[in-house]
């Protein structure tokens, strides 16, 4: 079986916006608003500052988005949606407020602008599919430090069958990079990453601690139909899967530290045939820390539907205090919304290797696979202490609990 290395380079795939049969990412589909141009909205031009920046306004009044020739825009006090950002270089977001059921949009945004996020913005609580952030365009830099504040504290009692919004949404992003701010409260899943291409997201925090023992599906990363992405070097306090593959090319996921959530998962995964949104083909998961989680490692294929996981690759990982290290199940079942024990999964898992894998762990082995659809597993340097062996229903001969 052979591997490539860390700076692996796998086959590209075709991009495209098929839409996805069976998977979770269908509850982050949102329709797109047209911008309004500003003179929609006389009262959301504030007077130029200082280096061309538009002052903040007093606590109430509405946002002022404006640029002088140097292209500098800031967006601050409460946010008119559909403000237009399109003539802007530079986006500064420094303390605003976005009102309930209203998207932060930054679709429309020039080839090559800087977007910043200062101080702590707030997004008002509604029962909505969100997002509360939406970012497309190509060649750009999002940086902090400021802070995002999804007030979950509003939503968690609800549990997870409340309508939630998903917090940022990545949305056909090409050659960018996003890195350096805070997320706190999320209502459900953090980022929401689709149909994005050679882009990198790195430290960042993202802390939803204040939900511990209540909240529930605040993922990390959900990816969708992505090629080369690289996510590296962020903190998760969460209660959801800390990355949640349900279908991309050549990812790395690296020097990451996930904490208080389900671990590093592919899937769920499967649909009504196997495709570029049901393949997660050449993944990079190395040097991560994963603590006090449900799983370390895991692969979640769903009953009954096709798919295709391949050429993944685990190096070096390190658990502390987690349920199950490796965990390989053919029997999510969505209708259940849990495992029902029963692997009859038709989504091919193959050509998977583990090296190194450290730490602690309650049960070493939780694998129920399809034995018809799973082959080429290899497992290296595995060295965790862990209180149970598990069960290895369904592994090829060569994975013995």
């Amino acid at each position: 079986m052979k591997f490539c290395s860390s700076t692996f380079a796998l086959p590209a795939f075709a991009l495209f916006a098929a839409a996805v049969d069976g998977n979770d990412v269908t509850h982050d589909v949102a329709c797109e608003m047209s911008p309004l141009p500003v003179g929609n909205h006389p009262d959301q031009l504030a007077p130029g500052g200082k280096n061309g920046m538009v002052q903040p306004l007093p606590s109430g009044q509405q946002s002022g988005v404006g640029a002088q020739g140097d292209g500098v825009c800031t967006l601050t006090g409460l946010y008119v949606n559909g403000t237009d950002v399109s003539h802007c270089k530079t986006i500064i977001v420094d303390s605003l407020q976005v009102p309930p059921g209203v998207t932060l949009d930054l679709t429309n945004v020039t080839d090559g602008a800087h977007i910043e996020f200062h101080g702590t913005s707030t997004f008002g609580p509604k029962s909505w599919e969100g997002p509360l952030v939406r970012l497309t365009g190509k060649n750009l830099t999002v940086t902090g430090p400021g802070t995002l504040d999804g007030q979950g504290a509003w939503y968690w009692p609800h549990g997870k069958n409340f309508t939630r919004p998903a917090f940022f949404r990545l949305n056909r992003v090409a050659n960018t990079v996003v890195s350096g701010f805070t997320i706190v409260n999320t209502p459900t899943r953090t980022f929401s990453v689709l149909a994005t291409n050679y882009t990198t997201i790195s430290d960042i925090t993202i802390d939803s601690r204040a939900g511990n023992g209540l909240a529930k599906e605040t993922d990390g990363f959900v990816l969708s139909r992505n090629n080369h992405l690289t996510i590296t070097r962020n903190i998760v306090y969460n209660h959801g899967d800390c990355l949640g593959m349900q279908s991309s090319a050549n990812t790395v996921f690296s020097h990451n530290v996930c904490n208080g959530g389900r671990g590093i998962s592919i899937g769920s995964i499967g649909g009504a045939s196997q495709n570029f949104s049901t393949t997660v083909d050449g993944l990079l998961v190395e040097h991560n820390t994963i603590e006090n989680s449900a799983n370390g490692l895991r692969i979640k294929a769903l009953v009954d539907l096709k798919g295709l996981v391949t050429n993944v690759m685990y190096v070096n990982n390190t658990l502390v205090n987690v349920g199950n290290a490796i965990a390989i199940r053919a029997d999510f079942d969505r209708s259940l919304g849990g495992y029902s024990d029963h692997p009859t999964s038709l989504v091919a898992i193959t050509n998977i290797l583990i090296d190194g894998l450290y730490g602690s762990a309650e049960t070493l082995y939780d694998i129920l696979a399809n034995p018809d659809f799973i082959s080429g597993l290899e497992l290296t340097n595995i060295n965790v202490h862990a209180t149970n062996v598990g069960n290895c229903t369904g592994a090829p001969s060569n994975v013995q609990c």
